[in-house]
């Protein structure tokens, strides 16, 4: 499922406005946000009920977060739920929603979303913490490595997922963002630029072995430097690609043991 461009440019827009809004020139800090407009919040521990919560009760509006299931050591997931919770209230029609009375869906963090709802708060929490004019002007400071993005999620205080999928949102280089399980792609990302299209084994499913990301599935070995890799370990492509290289570098198992792979030449 996802949401059109007119919705995602009517979101990000009044994210970014809230943004500059509340925080013009410092880091977006959504208590403050909550704070000065009336919305009341607590910091608990639920179990694993929700991730975050907005409740709507005679005209007035709490947020519950769950420190049990988003507690991380940069704080980076409890922000976004915080800031997810805030484009509840935000986006008219989900407040207005709440106010008849209706239920939203109680909110847990997920790279896939299958509910409208769920996926235009995550874009107002992306743009919130990230405001896209702040985000490219940093971006383009430099020339692109992995520890670009390592700065970026820093300054935004945001993931190293979240980051990657702006930049891959914003086209501010080539790159390809590949999400893997269990030695098979699970999602992927890739700006319009990147040169390659079609991953070697794309009948199947499964993860090119001889790559950084294939390695560890298929041998435990983690490299935790960025390696030169062949395109054509990774891609097929009707050109001869033969020759041509790439840069990988893998993060981890992250959350639900996902492996992220960032690929750019």
């Amino acid at each position: 499922m996802e949401i059109n461009d007119n919705r995602k440019r009517e979101i990000a827009e009044l994210a970014e406005y809230i943004a500059n809004e509340y925080c013009p020139s410092t880091i977006v800090d959504p208590e403050i946000i909550a704070r000065e407009s009336g919305i009341t919040f607590n910091y608990g521990e639920y179990g694993d009920a929700f991730d975050g919560l907005l409740e709507h009760e005679s005209g007035d509006f709490h947020i519950y977060l769950n420190t049990d299931n988003i507690h991380t050591k940069d704080g980076s997931r409890i922000r976004f739920s915080f800031a997810h919770e805030l484009g509840h209230y935000f986006i008219d029609e989900h407040r207005n929603a709440l106010c008849k009375g209706q239920s939203l869906h109680r909110s847990f963090y997920r790279l896939t979303r299958k509910n409208v709802i769920e996926l235009e708060a995550d874009c107002f929490a992306s743009n919130l913490l990230m405001p896209t004019d702040r985000f490219v002007r940093m971006a383009n400071s430099r020339a692109f490595d992995f520890s670009l993005v390592e700065s970026l999620a820093n300054h935004f205080g945001v993931s190293l997922s979240a980051t990657l999928l702006k930049l891959i949102e914003t086209n501010a280089y080539p790159l390809l963002v590949v999400f893997s399980k269990g030695n098979r792609i699970t999602r992927h990302w890739r700006t319009p630029d990147f040169p390659y299209k079609m991953f070697k084994d794309h009948y199947s499913g499964n993860l090119p072995a001889l790559t950084v990301a294939g390695d560890y599935f298929n041998h435990g070995t983690k490299c935790e430097d960025t390696e030169v890799v062949n395109a054509i370990d990774w891609f097929t492509s009707y050109q001869d690609i033969s020759g041509k290289t790439l840069y990988e570098k893998c993060i981890y198992p992250t959350f639900n043991n996902t492996v992220i792979s960032i690929l750019w030449e």
